[in-house]
């Protein structure tokens, strides 16, 4: 959510409050497209603590990617034109289109809602933070609504879930947008499922925001080490090409075979001792996928780690502040960190299950009570262990179990936590987990077993009717 505009918002906002501490790295904060070196870690461990906020003013904002499809051309991915096509019909005006080069890339979509697209086509709902859940659902409904108009009129086809079950890597159509010409080449080399991850994925994702430095450590560690159960919970893509993967996250699965530098675990979350500093120090340790300069992508830097950057340069480009705010998009595991705390080990499925996320994450996180218990909770493993987890998790969702974690017993005692924590903070948002009540806590089983089931049954093994109940708009 967070842009390199809305951080220099950030340190305006800081500066207008007289606030005291740190008032050197205040003082001395540099804009975007200043010159930095080595010298600027202190001023990026700052621009962390600027993310906090009082507690009355947290808010939840949801990120919602979903699989376009041409229903008139047997179900082919939609092409960078259909794709931009959709875009434009969400536009109030066409101050709100943004283009890169003569590509459509980006709507503002009203209310402070954007629409971007991901490397596969893959459209993303950037919802506005909102303070209330009911919020959240009704601009959801309002864009669903839409986009589900917009499908009809072009024959399109939306479906929310975590992996696509119908089309090969072959036949995915990328988009012609720069960052993704230059990760393309990068990824390929560092992991084998990289592509499909990047045109073959879709996820759900909560952001939240944090209070003070303890409370940002007790978050940042929750959203980590429970990201493995969050994503059995709602695992949500056993299809690969028509057929059962032998995962009930295939998703999940891609992500581990992508890139280990930025798409596994984050070391700072194995460590009870998180600070901002350690985050910080983690970060300039992950080598760079590129540097933006006049919205021009360049690859000089791709493959250097940003600490090395930071001291050396490159041969075409020198370090700029804005390049920090650019590389910590490009760290890809379970919860990152930006001004806020962005949790996104969920697969993409259906609106309640949407919601039932964003009122999970809110129940164990924005109550302190919810929040101490969910660190007892959360497994805390040494990296192996935590790979290994995530690993079975993949395969086997709530079935998975390891020599220390049973994680459909884990999921219940979450959910559980989670409406707890609701039912102080936001009592009358608890009805947003009656779809985990019911699913997890009741029969045990998350939506990729609901449609395995399905499959083999009344279905007849037609992943069409699997591809027809997924279909969103």
């Amino acid at each position: 959510m967070t842009t390199r505009d809305e951080i220099i918002e950030t340190q305006a906002t800081g500066d207008e409050r007289g606030e005291t501490s740190h008032a050197s790295a205040r003082e001395a904060f540099p804009l975007l497209t200043d010159r930095v070196s080595s010298d600027a870690v202190p001023l990026f461990v700052e621009n962390l603590r600027r993310g906090a906020k009082p507690k009355d003013e947290w808010t939840c904002g949801v990120e919602f990617e979903l699989f376009g499809y041409d229903a008139r051309r047997s179900f082919a991915r939609l092409d960078p034109a259909q794709v931009q096509r959709v875009l434009a019909g969400f536009a109030p005006s066409s101050n709100d289109l943004v283009y890169e080069g003569g590509t459509l890339i980006e709507v503002n979509a009203g209310q402070m809602n954007r629409l971007t697209v991901e490397p596969g086509g893959q459209i993303e709902f950037s919802g506005a933070p909102q303070h209330k859940l009911a919020d959240v659902e009704r601009e959801l409904r309002r864009y669903l609504a839409r986009l589900a108009e917009i499908a009809t009129g072009h024959g399109f086809a939306f479906v929310a879930c975590g992996f696509d079950p119908l089309r090969t890597l072959a036949e995915q159509n990328w988009f012609p947008k720069s960052r993704y010409d230059v990760m393309r080449p990068y990824l390929a080399r560092r992991g084998a499922r990289a592509w499909d991850m990047m045109t073959r994925t879709c996820a759900v994702q909560s952001n939240l925001d944090y209070g003070d430095e303890e409370d940002l450590r007790k978050k940042f560690l929750v959203g980590n080490r429970l990201a493995p159960v969050v994503t059995a919970v709602f695992a949500n893509s056993p299809f690969q090409e028509g057929k059962p993967s032998g995962y009930k996250s295939t998703r999940a699965a891609a992500w581990l075979d992508t890139d280990a530098d930025r798409a596994l675990i984050s070391p700072p979350a194995l460590d009870d001792e998180f600070t901002p500093e350690r985050f910080v120090a983690y970060a300039l340790d992950v080598p760079m996928l590129f540097a933006q300069r006049d919205s021009i992508y360049l690859d000089a830097p791709t493959g250097t780690r940003f600490g090395d950057f930071l001291a050396r340069g490159s041969a075409a480009v020198a370090p700029v502040f804005g390049d920090w705010a650019d590389h910590l998009t490009t760290i890809f595991t379970d919860a990152r960190l930006k001004q806020h705390i962005e949790l996104r080990a969920a697969d993409c499925g259906s609106l309640d299950d949407a919601l039932a996320l964003q009122a999970l994450w809110k129940g164990l996180l924005y109550d302190q009570t919810a929040r101490d218990e969910a660190l007892r909770l959360a497994p805390r493993l040494a990296q192996a262990e935590a790979i290994e987890l995530r690993e079975q998790v993949a395969r086997d969702a709530l079935e998975a179990r390891t020599a220390s974690v049973n994680v459909k017993a884990l999921a219940r005692e979450t959910v559980a936590l989670a409406e707890e924590g609701l039912r102080r903070c936001a009592p009358d948002e608890a009805h947003y987990l009656d779809a985990l009540r019911s699913r997890v806590c009741g029969e045990g089983v998350s939506p990729a077993d609901v449609l395995l089931r399905n499959f083999a049954g009344r279905w007849h093994g037609s992943v069409a009717r699997a591809v027809e109940y997924l279909r969103i708009a």
